[in-house]
C-alpha cells in the first residue's frame, strides 16, 4: 500500500460501519420499546386504568409503583414478584368475582402477603415476571405453580396436624393411613398405620377357594353371572386390599400357601348340648338369630346388602367387615370361637368381647352361617384340591417378593425394609426426577402422581405397587396428601414455622384398662384425642353424665340422639364392669373448669322451675330442635331423661358457652343472663324417665341400620 494512502478507508470498512451504527441505532430504538411492552408493565398499566374507573381510585393507588413489585424474604428463601402483576392481591374491596384477574383480592387467609410471599404457598418461579416462567414449566424451571384444586398440599408442608380449613388434605393423610401405605414407603406426618389381619392361622379361618377368589379380585366378590353387586367383604369406598397383578399359577401358590397357616389353633368353644339339642328343632331358630343379631347392633360396625324396591344398597357402618356373605367365606367352628372370644384368634382386633349366653351364641352362629350366604359364590373357581409342597413353597416366596408381609404378619416371614421407595419429600420433586415411560399424560408431578394412583404399570411398567380403585375425591385427595411431603424445611426460619404433630394417646388404669380394651371403646369413642370418630367424644363424659346414668346405659344403651340412627351395641356388660367403667369416667374423664357437683340442684325452687319451662318454651323455643315427652325436634339430643342424665354443672357450663365444650356442636350460643342459666338448669333437671329394659317387641321394630354415628 502507497504512503499516501496509509489511514485511509476503504469504501468496504465505511459501508459496514455505516450499517452497523444503523444496526446500533435501531437496537437502541428497539430496547426502550421493548421495555416498554414488557408483560408486567402492560399489567400494570391496566391496573391504574382499571383503578381510576373505581369509586376507591385514590386507596387502591395509594401504594402504587411502576416499577416491579418485590418482596423479598432471605430466611425464608423467597424472592416474590408475583404482586407486581397481582396488584389487588391484598384489597379487600377488590374480593368481588367481577373484578378481572389478576387483580381480584386474595381469600381471607391466616398469612399476610408481605410477611409469607406467594411462592412459598402456590410454587411456581417467583422471580420471574413474565406469565409463561413464573405459572409454567420451563427449561430452566421444573416447579410449575401448584393448581388451586390442590393448594391445601402447601399447608401440609408446614402444618403437620389437620386444620379444619384443609379438609381434602386430612382425608388424604387419612386414606395413605388407612391403606397403610407406610408399610411399604416412608411418609412424614401420618398417625399410626392400621396393618392388615394376622395370616398366621388363615387356615382354619378359610378355604383355598374362597382364597383363591379373593386374591383374583379383591375389590369384589362376583357372583356366578359375574355380577359384582356386593363387595362380599369389604364395604368401604377405597377397599385395604389392592389388586395385584397376578398370573394364575401364582394366584393358586399363594391360596395353597394361605391355606396351610395354622400356625396357633384356634380356641374352640363348645355350646352347651342342651341348648344346640332345645334349639335346633325350633322352626324360628334362624329368625330369632337375625333378631338377636340386630338387637345387639352388629350392623353399627359391619354393614349388610338389603334388597328394598329391587335395588340393592349396603347399610351399616365400615369399623368392621362387610358380612353380606360371610357365612360362604368362613368355617362355622372358626366363627363361634371368633365370637366368643375374638382376641383367641386376633390379638389386636378391634371386635369387642361381648358376654353371650350359649343361647345367644348358638342362635346368631347359625343366623350367619345359613342366612348370611350365597351358594354360587364359589361356582367359577377351579377344583384346586389340596395344597402340593411345591405350590406351599412357591406360595411363601410369592409373599415375600410381593410385599405381602408388609401389611399382613405370618409367622416366619418378616416384612422387607424400604419395600418401596422414600416418599417424604416427592411433593418436592421435578419433572426431571420422575418416571414417565410411554404414558401419555402432561410432564408434571400432579399428573404423574394420579397415573401413578390410578395405574402404576403406566408410568412404570416393573412397577410392584398393586392397583387401587379410587373415587375422584379419594383420589385427590391422596394427591394433595403426598404433594404435602416436601421434606425437611430448606432454612432455619422454616423450620421455626413448622407446626409439629401432636400424638393423642389415652392410656387408662387400673381394672378399667382391662375393661377398656375388652369392649374396644376407642374403636368408636374418642379420648382425650385418642380413639375412633363414630360414636360421641368421651373426653368430658365425667363432667357430663351422672355416674348412675352411666351404668345403667352401658347395661342397656338407650337412643338419646335421634337422626343418628348407628346405636351402640348391646355388650351385655356385667354390673360390676359398669360399675368399674362408670366410676372411672366420672373421676378420670373431666373438663376442666366445669365441676359436676359445683351445682347444688335442692337449691331450685319451684318458681326457677316455671321459669326455666318458659324459657325452653316459649323464649327460646328449645323444642326445635330437642324432643321431650315424644314431641320436638329431632336435630338435639332427646332430653326426655336430662335429669338422671346431665349434671347440673355441665348443663350451665353447656348453657353458658357450648362451643368452648364442644368446638363443632351447632348449639347456638344465645348470651343468656345467669338467672336465665340456672332456671333452665333447674327445669331440664326435672325431667327424668329413666332407662327402660329392651324388649323383643321393640328391637324386632328396629330396621338394618344406615351408616351414621351415634349413641
Amino acid at each position: 500500500m502507497p504512503p499516501e494512502d496509509m489511514g485511509k478507508l476503504s469504501d468496504k470498512l465505511r459501508l459496514t460501519f455505516a450499517v452497523s451504527t444503523v444496526i446500533c441505532v435501531l437496537a437502541l430504538a428497539i430496547s426502550p420499546l421493548k421495555d416498554f411492552r414488557a408483560e408486567w408493565k402492560h399489567y400494570k398499566r391496566w391496573f391504574v386504568k382499571y383503578a381510576q374507573g373505581r369509586p376507591d381510585t385514590k386507596k387502591l393507588l395509594a401504594d402504587y409503583s411502576p416499577s416491579i413489585d418485590q418482596v423479598w424474604l432471605p430466611g425464608m428463601n423467597v424472592t416474590d414478584r408475583c404482586t407486581t402483576c397481582h396488584q389487588g392481591i391484598a384489597q379487600p374491596s377488590l374480593s368481588d368475582a367481577s373484578v378481572p384477574q389478576p387483580f381480584r383480592a386474595h381469600p381471607p387467609i391466616p398469612h399476610n402477603v408481605r410477611d409469607w410471599g406467594c411462592s412459598i404457598c402456590h410454587r411456581g418461579q417467583g422471580p420471574a415476571t413474565e406469565v409463561a416462567e413464573a405459572h409454567e414449566t420451563t427449561l430452566a424451571w421444573e416447579q410449575p405453580i401448584l393448581p388451586a384444586h390442590f393448594l391445601q398440599a402447601s399447608c401440609g408442608s408446614c402444618h403437620q396436624t389437620d386444620l379444619k380449613e384443609t379438609p381434602q388434605l386430612a382425608r388424604g393423610r387419612e386414606l395413605l393411613t388407612h391403606l397403610n401405605c407406610q408399610a411399604c414407603h416412608k411418609l412424614n406426618n401420618l398417625d399410626r398405620p392400621t396393618l392388615g389381619p394376622d395370616l398366621s392361622s388363615i387356615g382354619y379361618k378359610l378355604t383355598r377357594e374362597w382364597i383363591y377368589k379373593w386374591l383374583k379380585e379383591p375389590r369384589t366378590i362376583l357372583d356366578k353371572d359375574g355380577n359384582a353387586t356386593v363387595n362380599g367383604y369389604e364395604n368401604e369406598d377405597e377397599p385395604r386390599m389392592p389388586k395385584f397383578r397376578l398370573k394364575e399359577d401364582e394366584i393358586r401358590a399363594l391360596s395353597a400357601f394361605l391355606s396351610a397357616q395354622k400356625a396357633k389353633p384356634i380356641e374352640k368353644y363348645k355350646i352347651n348340648p342342651a341348648v344346640v339339642a332345645a334349639w335346633s328343632k325350633k322352626p324360628d331358630l334362624l329368625s330369632q338369630g337375625e333378631l338377636r343379631f340386630r338387637q345387639m347392633m352388629c350392623t353399627t360396625c359391619h354393614s349388610l346388602a338389603v334388597t328394598r324396591a329391587g335395588e340393592t344398597k349396603m347399610i351399616g357402618g365400615n369399623i368392621g367387615p362387610e358380612l353380606t356373605k360371610v357365612g360362604s367365606k368362613v368355617n362355622e367352628e372358626w366363627l363361634v370361637a371368633w365370637l366368643w372370644n375374638p382376641k383367641g384368634y386376633l390379638e389386636h382386633s378391634n371386635m369387642p368381647r361381648y358376654g353371650w349366653s350359649d343361647e345367644d351364641l348358638y342362635k346368631v352362629s347359625q343366623y350367619v352361617m345359613n342366612k348370611l350366604t350365597d351358594t354360587d359364590l364359589l361356582t367359577n373357581v377351579p377344583q384346586l384340591g389340596a395344597a402340593t409342597e411345591d405350590e406351599v413353597k412357591t406360595g411363601k416366596r410369592l409373599f415375600a417378593e410381593k410385599g405381602c408381609a408388609s401389611c399382613h404378619a405370618l409367622s416366619g416371614i418378616a416384612p422387607q425394609k424400604d419395600f418401596g421407595p422414600d416418599l417424604t419429600a416427592l411433593g418436592a420433586k421435578n419433572a426431571s426426577e420422575l418416571e414417565f415411560s410411554k404414558a401419555k399424560i402432561e410432564h408434571n408431578l400432579v399428573s404423574y402422581l394420579q397415573a401413578k394412583l390410578q395405574d402404576p404399570a403406566s408410568v412404570n411398567p416393573a412397577a410392584r405397587m398393586p392397583q387401587y380403585n379410587w373415587e375422584q375425591a379419594d383420589l385427590d385427595a391422596v394427591t394433595t396428601a403426598l404433594l404435602s411431603q416436601t421434606g425437611p424445611a430448606p432454612t432455619s426460619a422454616l423450620q421455626h414455622l413448622v407446626v409439629p404433630r401432636k400424638d393423642a394417646s389415652f392410656q387408662p388404669v387400673g381394672t378399667f384398662a382391662e375393661i377398656y380394651e375388652r369392649y374396644k371403646c376407642y374403636a368408636c369413642h374418642r379420648f382425650n384425642g385418642y380413639g375412633g370418630t363414630l360414636a360421641p367424644d368421651l373426653s368430658y363424659e365425667g363432667s357430663r353424665a351422672q355416674k348412675k346414668w352411666i351404668a345403667d346405659f352401658l347395661k342397656n344403651p338407650q337412643t338419646i340422639r335421634p337422626t343418628l340412627i348407628l346405636r351402640m351395641p348391646q355388650f351385655n356388660m356385667s354390673d360390676k364392669d359398669a360399675a368399674i367403667t362408670a366410676e372411672y369416667l366420672s373421676i378420670a374423664v373431666q373438663k376442666p373448669g366445669v365441676d359436676p357437683e359445683s351445682v347444688d340442684s335442692r337449691q331450685f325452687s319451684p318458681a326457677m322451675i316455671s321459669m326455666g319451662k318458659q324459657l325452653y318454651e316459649v323464649k327460646y323455643q328449645c323444642q326445635s330442635c330437642h324432643t321431650i315427652g315424644g314431641t320436638g325436634g329431632y336435630v338435639g339430643p332427646n332430653l326426655n331423661n336430662a335429669g338422671n342424665w346431665l349434671t347440673p354443672g355441665w348443663i350451665e357450663a353447656w348453657l353458658r358457652n357450648p362451643q368452648a365444650l364442644q368446638p363443632d356442636t351447632i348449639e347456638p350460643r344465645r348470651n343468656l343472663t345467669e338467672d336465665e342459666i340456672r332456671a333452665l338448669t333447674a327445669y331440664l333437671m326435672t325431667l327424668r324417665t329413666g332407662i327402660q329394659a329392651q324388649t323383643t317387641k321393640s328391637a324386632a321394630r328396629a330396621h338394618l341400620l344406615v351408616q351414621g354415628a351415634g349413641r
